[in-house]
């Protein structure tokens, strides 16, 4: 059972009708996360506005944060983020195998240097010491500062919905949603 309720998709308040309807643009929703949050309306927008952000404006290639969010989310307990984001991982061109072998990623085949290059960042980020100066130098000769500072971003935004979701126990939206919104 949810903690928090979730907001009615078709909410009376009109900020919060609006916001639904922004996500409905964009080809899903409203998940059970945005739901969620709808019960402060004046967090929600910002939360839309970055997650957004993150997924339109980015010049990273979309597979390379697909792998990134995944192990950030896979490192975080972050399974309602996991669902969705393995149909957008797949959606992208991540392998059934690579999703399947991420937890042990340094003993599979399934990965290219440069995949492990990032996933070591993703690890590194989520460790309780951080990234260390030789895994950053490996990510930073791979990748031109934006694309850094939108694959740190991407990781610690999934990072705080992994756990805002286990928080408020945030159920996991039905498949059809899932996909749908997976697709964009």
């Amino acid at each position: 059972m949810p903690r928090i309720p979730l907001v009615d998709p078709d909410p009376p308040d009109p900020i919060v009708a609006a916001l639904f309807a922004a996500v409905r643009a964009k080809g899903g929703g409203p998940l059970n996360l945005h739901r969620t949050i709808a019960n402060a309306p004046e967090l929600l927008g910002p939360f839309l506005d970055l997650a957004f952000a993150l997924r339109a404006a980015p010049v990273a290639p979309r597979i390379d944060r697909e792998l990134v969010i995944l192990r950030t989310l896979q490192l975080a307990g972050g399974d309602y983020g996991f669902a969705h984001h393995r149909t957008m991982a797949l959606a992208f061109g991540l392998a059934d195998a690579q999703i399947h072998d991420l937890a042990r990623w340094h003993g599979s085949s399934h990965f290219s240097d440069r995949q492990r290059t990032l996933l070591a960042y993703a690890d590194a980020m989520m460790s309780p010491d951080g990234v260390d100066d030789a895994t950053y130098d490996a990510v930073a000769a791979l990748l031109p500062a934006r694309q850094v500072v939108e694959l740190t971003l991407s990781a610690a935004f999934y990072a705080m919905v992994a756990h805002t979701t286990r928080a408020l126990r945030i159920p996991l939206d039905a498949e059809g949603v899932v996909g749908q919104y997976g697709q964009r």
